[in-house]
C-alpha cells in the first residue's frame, strides 16, 4: 500500500508543478471549470429544444475553455 500511495503522490505532484499550482489553487481551478462546463451543458440542452436562443453560446464558451487549459502550464516554462 506504500508504495502506491508514493506513486500517487508523485504523479500529482509532477502535475502540479507542471500546472504551477498549489494543491488548494488547482482545486480551485477545476471547481471553477467543472460549474462552467455544467452551466455550457445546461445552455447546450436549452439550445437543443430552442434552437434560436444561445446561438454560439457553447462553442464560445468551449473555445474559452480550451484556451485556457492550452496555456496552462506554459506559463511556468515561459518564465524558465
Amino acid at each position: 500500500m506504500d508504495g502506491r500511495k508514493g506513486l500517487w503522490f508523485l504523479v500529482m505532484s509532477t502535475h502540479l508543478k507542471f500546472v504551477g499550482e498549489s494543491y488548494g489553487k488547482h482545486l480551485g481551478f477545476t471547481l471553477k471549470l467543472s460549474c462552467h462546463l455544467l452551466l455550457l451543458c445546461i445552455v447546450s440542452i436549452v439550445h437543443g429544444f430552442v434552437p434560436w436562443i444561445l446561438s454560439g453560446t457553447v462553442s464560445g464558451g468551449l473555445k474559452t475553455i480550451l484556451d485556457t487549459l492550452s496555456s496552462r502550464g506554459k506559463k511556468k516554462d515561459e518564465s524558465e
